[in-house]
């Protein structure tokens, strides 16, 4: 597997190493988004044109278990935000998601 060319392109972050902090804070994203289900659930959010409800997103991805979409929106936590039961991509969620998009599309055929 490539590493993304988003965490060490030198131009993105204007030199040439990350530091600690930032490799801690990369690793943890990378984690979080390490689970197919939460890029599924980023993917649909994203996809949408406005905030999704629950039973909406649940109806649009592959799990059933009200239990473990729970989990997973706990952990997909400042990359979604959830105001009034209405599920959207946050600032930072809506950049990771292009991001993750741009290096699939570099690396496919």
């Amino acid at each position: 597997m490539a590493i993304p060319t988003w965490v060490s392109d030198r131009e993105a972050f204007g030199r040439s190493s990350l530091t600690n902090e930032e490799i801690q804070d990369v690793s943890e994203t990378l984690g979080i988004v390490s689970n197919p289900l939460r890029l599924e659930i980023l993917a649909t959010l994203g996809r949408g044109e406005a905030p999704m409800s629950y039973t909406d997103l649940r109806a649009e991805i592959s799990v059933r278990d009200n239990g473990k979409l729970n989990y997973h929106l706990r952990q997909l936590e400042g990359l979604i935000e959830r105001e009034d039961g209405q599920y959207a991509l946050s600032v930072r969620g809506e950049r990771l998601l292009q991001q993750v998009t741009d290096e699939a599309i570099r690396e496919s055929p």
